[in-house]
């Protein structure tokens, strides 16, 4: 996934408007909003990355199922066909 220079100025220029907005109010309250701001950032990547695993999951999951259907199918046409007939 890319992402250009002008997407990480937004974000950081929003993040520098609220932080700021927030000392404006009471400078204690920006010492509290950080750590704040920090495990609400770090929550989401962290489900980010857990839904990832997840669906990395279920597709390896998929992937094991489906060849071992194939490979029960080829089994089971193999008995199924008529054996050769050796003629002295």
């Amino acid at each position: 996934m890319k992402i250009d220079a002008r997407t990480i100025e937004a974000v950081n220029a929003l993040i520098r408007l609220f932080l700021v907005r927030v000392d404006e109010l009471h400078t204690g309250l920006f010492f509290a909003v950080i750590p704040l701001f920090v495990i609400v950032v770090g929550a989401a990547a962290l489900a980010v990355v857990v839904i990832a695993a997840a669906v990395f999951l279920v597709t390896g999951a998929l992937g094991v199922i489906l060849m071992a259907r194939r490979g029960i199918s080829a089994a089971a046409a193999r008995s199924a066909a008529t054996p050769a007939v050796n003629a002295p």
